[in-house]
């Protein structure tokens, strides 16, 4: 299964928490101790395939590999996984985070799930509508598997509601606005694992100024100041702003519209292309894996590197010039923490800041630091873990109701 954290610890005593990311074709979850540290993970794929679902365990004793019959759904690849935590961590379990994917205007703190919440949750489909009732299904099907138990909502977009209304909003009349057509930014929970675990990791205070640099399947930059975000390279949706796995990044309106056109007005096919069949899968040809287009001898594979690594240098500009300078840039996500040529390749086009890489660091791919002791801008690589941080809302949402 890939993951930046495998689960490698034993658990300590006390309480257990779960963190589920329910998406529209896996089901993530992993287990935490009381000590916030990871001991089990586990992960159903190709939910709602034609192909079987795969199962896979980490740190389940006995449990290796399974798999579900094609054309298995959410509620049967979650029935399955809530047995094995249920089996696991048994009367010890004292909660359940999830990852929710849009908070809108209003919700960006973690909230303990109740109906009305849901309802809200619901209300906000409608800009997310590829993830949000996905995010939905796991909390319903979970809250079945474990009524007793207080769950606990994240937001992915929550970490990004203090970017300034001026980067938020759209060159449009504020109708649109107030009907909720404006930048929202995304993957803000990977941002505070970094923002949190900054100082922890590195052994250095947090800097005042930071880019991150979130590189995954889905993949943004974010601009910090004082430890809070003033941009986000998505927008409105997840597919704005960097080339992604699958997605396209940034295009043109205009060329969205000739898409449309193009398509005979079927926006169903535009935003299969933009979501699903774009990014370095559509410009390589070969693959959306950023391991499989590193070995690739082919030039599209070539350029569609080029590309990637272009795109993330000039995000990390206009995020520095967001923040008014940084003084620190950190690698994170599968690509971001995983693949040291990509993150060469980003430093190299990004020397005018003042980042002096440290070549063997990088390449050792397990360093903290990626940058010599001088650099004027340090560089830093932090291996993600939003699983950690739904757990910890739990734990600390725990103990106000205690």
């Amino acid at each position: 299964m890939p993951t930046d954290n495998p689960a490698t610890h034993a658990p300590t005593g006390g309480a257990v928490y779960l963190a589920v990311n329910s998406g529209s074709s896996s089901v993530k979850v992993a287990l935490f101790d009381d000590d916030l540290r990871r001991f089990a993970e586990a992960e159903a794929s190709r939910i709602n395939t034609a192909e079987p679902v795969q199962l896979r365990f980490s740190g389940f004793p006995a449990r290796d590999e399974e798999s579900l019959p094609a054309g298995s759904t959410h509620a049967d690849a979650i029935d399955h996984l809530a047995e094995a935590v249920s089996t696991l961590a048994g009367a010890r379990l004292a909660g359940i985070g999830h990852r929710v994917v849009h908070g809108g205007e209003s919700l960006s703190e973690p909230r303990r799930i109740d109906d009305r919440l849901m309802a809200e949750m619901e209300a906000l489909s409608v800009l997310a509508p590829l993830h949000q009732p996905h995010n939905l299904s796991g909390i319903r099907l979970m809250g079945a598997r474990f009524a007793n138990l207080p769950q606990v909502a994240c937001f992915d977009t929550g970490f990004h509601r203090t970017i300034p209304e001026k980067r938020q909003r759209y060159g449009l009349p504020p109708a649109y606005a107030q009907r909720g057509l404006r930048a929202f930014g995304f993957h803000g929970l990977s941002c505070t694992h970094v923002v949190d675990r900054f100082e922890a990791v590195t052994g250095n205070p947090l800097p005042r100024r930071l880019a991150i640099a979130h590189l995954g399947n889905g993949a943004s930059v974010t601009g910090v100041v004082d430890g809070r975000s003033v941009y986000n390279s998505m927008g409105f949706t997840p597919i704005d702003g960097l080339i992604m796995g699958q997605r396209s990044g940034h295009l043109d309106p205009g060329a969205v519209l000739w898409l449309v056109d193009d398509m005979k007005g079927d926006t169903a096919a535009v935003s299969a292309l933009l979501n699903r069949k774009s990014g370095l899968l559509g410009l390589s040809g070969e693959s959306s894996d950023m391991r499989t287009l590193l070995a690739s001898t082919r030039p599209d594979a070539a350029l569609a590197l080029d590309m990637f690594v272009d795109r993330v240098a000039r995000e990390v500009a206009v995020a520095t010039a967001a923040a008014g300078g940084i003084d620190a840039l950190v690698f994170t996500g599968g690509i971001g923490s995983g693949a040291a040529l990509i993150r060469e390749r980003v430093m190299a086009e990004l020397l005018w800041l003042g980042l002096r890489p440290d070549g063997a660091a990088n390449r050792s791919n397990s360093a903290a630091r990626l940058t010599e002791a001088g650099s004027p801008v340090s560089a830093w690589r932090i291996v993600a873990d939003e699983e950690r941080v739904l757990c910890r809302a739990v734990k600390a949402l725990g103990a106000q109701a205690a």
